[in-house]
């Protein structure tokens, strides 16, 4: 890969890492090179249907020449819509905000029971889909990574289609008609996972999932922010068995949680022994300010692996702290004699 010479050596790092193998965590940090002007990176949402993306594709090479990419970072773009993408490849229209900064669906679906919820070849939202990675390939291939949009499957998607409170209901009410829908959209997961992994190469390539974790094989990102709104029971029925067979199509699994109401449901996501790791985000306002090291040391004594950010006191700390290998820090650094140094550290044997 012309912009990660080390690519070979990167990718041995982290089947290491998914094997549970690994000495050291896996490390992220991207810096900018030295005596050159950086580019900045274009940022998500900037190749979207409608749009020229050939400017957005030039900055996004610019960004990748100009920056070195150290340890297991991996230069890539992260090709989504909207948080609801994948519920637009089930036939969902989007609606996006007037920034243009990402979405959400239409819901469409009127009645559970009649449903037909399928992965949509022919919809418009595929087909952009299509072209923008094709465009990006064409430039791309070789010099950096496409990751593809986050398959928001399970319970998440049928809210989206279906609508949140009409879901709720319809789990007291229509529990057989909930779980038929949610059977529809497991069994589109599949097809979608198999469509992308084709349209981006994954058996040449690997794969790279939006947090920059990458795989040799098949690696998205799944999660449930629904669960926000149901309790333990609910989502042992109506998650667990779909984000179960999700997880067991995957090479790598993550787990976006997302938000304080959703740590109810820790212990059953730990018990999923296809999850690797968990991926913690409090959310805005006064939750990001609270100390969150309760929570971190919970995950660890469950045996899950954790996606963490910090400088390299953070990292070290970390990885001296917590017992499972499968640790995954984006490392905010600023030169690269900064990384090496917290590398060495981290590389010395762990008391």
């Amino acid at each position: 890969m012309e912009f990660k010479p080390d690519f070979n050596s990167a990718a041995e790092q982290w089947q290491r890492f998914w094997d549970g193998t690994n000495s050291r965590p896996a490390i992220s940090a991207v810096v900018p090179k030295a005596g050159v002007v950086p580019v900045e990176n274009p940022g998500w949402f900037s190749i979207m249907p409608g749009k020229d993306p050939g400017p957005a594709i030039g900055q996004l090479l610019g960004w990748a020449e100009t920056h070195d990419f150290l340890c297991e970072a991996i230069p890539f773009y992260y090709l989504e819509f909207a948080a609801d993408h994948f519920a637009s490849l089930l036939g969902a229209d989007l609606t996006f905000r007037e920034s243009g900064q990402g979405g959400w669906a239409v819901p469409f679906v009127d009645d559970l029971d009649s449903a037909d919820i399928h992965f949509d070849r022919d919809g418009r939202w595929w087909k952009h889909t299509v072209e923008l990675a094709q465009a990006l390939r064409a430039r791309c291939d070789g010099k950096l990574m496409i990751a593809s949009c986050s398959l928001v499957a399970n319970v998440d998607a049928l809210a989206a289609v279906y609508g949140a409170e009409k879901l709720l209901l319809a789990m007291v009410e229509e529990p057989d008609a909930v779980h038929r829908a949610l059977t529809q959209i497991d069994q589109a997961h599949g097809e979608i996972l198999d469509a992308l992994s084709e349209l981006l190469d994954y058996d040449r390539f690997g794969s790279i999932n939006r947090h920059g974790m990458y795989c040799r094989g098949r690696i998205n990102v799944t999660q449930c922010d629904f669960s926000c709104m149901i309790g333990p029971g609910m989502f042992g029925e109506f998650v667990v068995p779909y984000l179960r067979k999700e997880l067991q199509r995957l090479d790598g699994g993550e787990y976006h949680l997302d938000g304080p109401d959703a740590i109810r449901h820790v212990e059953a996501l730990c018990a999923l022994d296809e999850l690797d790791l968990i991926q913690w985000v409090p959310g805005a306002g006064e939750p990001s300010t609270r100390d969150w090291s309760s929570l971190y040391a919970r995950i660890d004594e469950l045996g899950k692996g954790q996606l963490r950010h910090g400088n390299s006191d953070e990292a070290i700390s970390m990885w001296r702290e917590l017992r499972n290998p499968k640790l995954y820090v984006i490392l905010k650094a600023e030169s690269r004699a900064a990384v090496e140094d917290c590398v060495a550290e981290l590389e010395k044997p762990r008391a």
